[in-house]
């Protein structure tokens, strides 16, 4: 009686589980696919304005958690930001730079993109080797 309790309680927490992993790797999915077909829109010297109406609604379906803040400050006189798009994802459990294209901008024009012009990413995704239980 007890193990029927307890399978009652346990299978709809795992199944809620499995459906919001679910929904959060489609979300993921969908942001990079609508990313990778308007990502060569964008060219050096656009203004930040015409980018961002390009990207940023590609990122639309992404719950919070699985975005970036932009880093903006001043150097040698320009005002320089920093925004991240979701270009990729790694099914590790972390939110990682290598996940995301930096687009820089200086004085609202687009100067670069991409982490070689930042120095590389800081953090990388995990990949996990699966396991297989036989």
């Amino acid at each position: 009686m007890f193990r029927f309790v307890l399978v009652l309680f346990v299978l709809p927490l795992s199944s809620c589980a499995e459906i919001e992993e679910f929904q959060l790797r489609n979300a993921l999915v969908k942001a990079i696919d609508d990313y990778r077909l308007v990502s060569d829109q964008v060219q050096l010297g656009d203004k930040k304005e015409r980018v961002l109406a390009i990207l940023l609604p590609t990122q639309k379906s992404l719950p919070a958690g699985t975005t970036r803040i932009p880093d903006q400050f001043v150097k040698d006189g320009a005002k320089v930001e920093i925004h991240y798009i979701r270009s990729g994802w790694t099914r590790d459990g972390l939110t990682t730079d290598d996940e995301f294209t930096p687009y820089i901008f200086n004085n609202g024009v687009l100067v670069g993109v991409g982490w070689t012009v930042l120095g590389g990413p800081k953090t990388k995704g995990e990949r996990t080797p699966e396991i297989v239980v036989r």
